[in-house]
């Protein structure tokens, strides 16, 4: 039976700065499309299909139930007696032979029901189509499934590349709004600029927040569905 295994702790991704996320090293598409193979459901349907391959192996070895074994072993003597007779007129007594013999004896009987016998081609090609598809449901679940992790992959690497954008931009939103509030205090910018400054200020960090949390989003749904861990800390 496909041995189970532990559930993989997911990373918890809410107190990642953005120099963590720059540090981000995803492993290889092909290492988490292997990895995926360990699901929860793809091991249940491998488990299925283990049981009707061990009950296919069961089908073609019920034959056996119909052969039967002899075996006998005799031990005993034999004794031979001869009466008395005469010879050219003189008596001859009688002689007493005997001897030891065993005997051993061995068969094979074979009696199958010729109903099972016909029928027990049909039992076989039917349990191997059980177990065909059982393997047709686990190709297609992890195609289904190759096809998610291949879109989360996409997502992680191109929200990690907007990331390290935003949150340029929202270190220079956050800088140069600070500038304005020194400006404003020296009266070299009046309330309007100010206020604009901060509204971009606050765009900037609305879309470093929400690119983060798509993110986020992506690369759970990495570590679920590929069973693998990809924060370490």
């Amino acid at each position: 039976m496909t041995p189970s295994r532990d559930p993989v702790p997911y990373s918890d991704f809410s107190q990642l700065t953005a120099e963590d996320y720059a540090t981000i090293q995803l492993p290889p598409l092909h290492v988490l499309l292997e990895n995926a193979k360990n699901s929860p459901q793809v091991q249940y349907y491998n488990s299925n299909k283990e049981e009707e391959e061990r009950e296919l192996r069961s089908i073609r070895r019920t034959w056996l139930k119909y052969i039967k074994l002899n075996a006998n072993y005799s031990y005993g003597s034999t004794d031979i007696y001869n009466s008395a007779y005469i010879v050219d007129g003189q008596p001859v007594p009688a002689l007493n032979t005997g001897r030891e013999q065993s005997y051993w004896n061995v068969g094979v009987t074979f009696s199958m029901p010729l109903e099972e016998l016909f029928d027990r081609r049909n039992k076989i090609k039917k349990q191997k189509t059980r177990i065909e598809s059982i393997q047709y449901e686990i190709d297609r679940w992890y195609d289904d499934l190759s096809l998610k992790v291949i879109d989360a992959y996409t997502q992680v690497t191109e929200n990690l590349a907007i990331l390290q954008s935003a949150a340029s931009s929202m270190v220079h939103a956050r800088a140069q709004y600070a500038v304005s509030e020194t400006d404003f205090v020296n009266g070299s910018i009046d309330a309007q600029m100010l206020s604009r400054q901060k509204s971009i200020e606050n765009t900037a960090i609305r879309e470093y927040e929400q690119t983060r949390a798509a993110l986020n989003s992506a690369l759970l749904r990495l570590e679920v569905l590929t069973s693998t861990r990809i924060i370490n800390r």
